[in-house]
């Protein structure tokens, strides 16, 4: 397995791209956001990143809260760990430009919100969902501990029951939105449907 001292580095590095990216689209499109404000929510980014770091820290002040091998199957996992993250990272940026003005650390409904369907949201209906489920099933494979399994727990929780509430209120409000629902998957693709037009 890689040593703590990789592990925090990779992770480190995860983090240190993830919110350089993250900051420089929401300064981007905040301006178009108009009425509705900044699109960031700061005490939210002050937990998620306090919380990044520590994850990333911790193979290397508390090794013992680690599960370790020696088998080439735990080396194996961690560099698949990586994959996902290098992924992740993607994915998550190919969304945030499709998504634009739209994207809020938080469920809204913009006064002129619209609907979003190209680049990844053609096929999935939260890809920054998924890429955020992928960041945190990356570091539990990075880094296997109780602390990765228990971010990875909460994430697939908060951020499945945030999508189940962004989808009742787009239902509601946009035209368009159930039938966009219709054609494409929650988290992952599906494939062969009709991909339809995208109605605004």
């Amino acid at each position: 397995m890689l040593s703590a001292f990789l592990q925090s580095v990779v992770m480190l590095t995860v983090v240190l791209i993830f919110y350089t990216t993250d900051m420089a689209l929401i300064s981007r499109y905040d301006r178009e956001r108009r009425a509705a404000g900044s699109g960031r929510s700061w005490g939210f980014t002050a937990a998620i990143l306090a919380v990044a770091v520590l994850i990333s820290l911790q193979p290397l002040l508390l090794p013992w809260a680690s599960w370790r091998t020696q088998a080439r199957w735990g080396l194996a996992l961690q560099v698949l760990g990586i994959a996902l993250l290098a992924g992740a990272l993607c994915l998550h940026a190919w969304a945030r430009v499709h998504l634009r003005q739209f994207y809020a650390e938080r469920v809204e409904l913009q006064p002129d919100h619209q609907l979003v369907c190209t680049g990844p949201y053609a096929r999935v209906r939260h890809p920054l969902f998924l890429a955020y489920f992928m960041i945190a099933t990356g570091v539990l494979l990075l880094n296997p501990s109780p602390l990765t399994l228990g971010i990875l727990i909460y994430t697939l929780w908060d951020f499945t029951r945030a999508a189940l509430q962004e989808e009742r209120l787009l239902a509601a409000n946009l035209p368009g939105y159930t039938e966009y629902t219709a054609r494409t998957g929650r988290f992952l693709p599906r494939f062969g449907r009709p991909r339809g037009e995208c109605s605004k």
